[in-house]
């Protein structure tokens, strides 16, 4: 699969160039243009139970859309839904962990699956799933932010909120900064400290500190 990525790091999008036949899966509502003879086709892929466990434990929608090049070449451009960065990987048989959300689009031989995160990334913040892929071909990925990759050794710490992917030989825990003066008052909050050997995506903002930002500018009915 042919690819370019425009737009970097601010405003990216992906633009996939298909041979003739040749197909590329999205998340619904990804595809911003694409070449006429691109047939369009939504199904729930893997199933209907597989479907939903992914839509309601792994945040992605629950129908895919797949997109074939037919009589000729063509290409389809897609986009993430939040302002951020996008990343390409190709996987060969393994796998990569994301959050949820963190997907856009790859090929049709990839699959998704929920991963169960434990408590501990319900108290982290981050949902008690995971979004696990595995396979072979071309996967594309999302962030808020620009995207940074970082080689973990043996241990390394980021805080929850800014985890964007990582490989599965990494093992991580959810711990709080500090004592509990240092959990509430320094903004922090909590945090994952991975160890292993493995590569580790991050982002460099949070949906959620942004949210809590921009509720402050917004507009409350007055109740008089």
């Amino acid at each position: 699969m042919k690819y370019e990525i425009v737009g970097k790091p601010d405003f990216p999008c992906v633009r996939i160039l298909l041979k003739a036949e040749e197909s590329v899966v999205a998340e619904s509502g990804a595809m911003i243009s694409m070449s006429s003879n691109v047939e369009l086709k939504s199904s729930a892929k893997g199933g209907l139970f597989s479907s939903a466990k992914r839509a309601m434990l792994g945040g992605e929608s629950f129908f895919q859309s797949t997109f074939t090049a037919h009589g000729g070449s063509g290409e389809v451009y897609f986009a993430s839904e939040t302002t951020g960065d996008l990343e390409h990987i190709s996987l060969s048989g393994d796998e990569l962990i994301m959050s949820t959300g963190a997907y856009v689009c790859g090929s049709p031989e990839l699959e998704l699956d929920s991963k169960w995160g434990g408590f501990k990334g319900f108290f982290g913040g981050e949902g008690l799933f995971f979004l696990k892929v595995r396979g072979v071909g071309d996967l594309f990925f999302s962030s808020f932010g620009a995207i940074h990759e970082i080689s973990v050794k043996e241990e390394y710490v980021v805080d929850t909120g800014h985890i964007v992917a990582f490989d599965p030989s990494l093992t991580y825990n959810i711990e709080k900064v500090g004592g509990l003066k240092s959990l509430f008052f320094s903004g922090e909050g909590l945090v994952c400290r991975f160890s292993g050997k493995g590569k580790l995506y991050i982002q460099t903002r949070n949906q959620n500190s942004f949210a809590s930002w921009a509720n402050q500018f917004r507009r409350v009915e007055s109740k008089n």
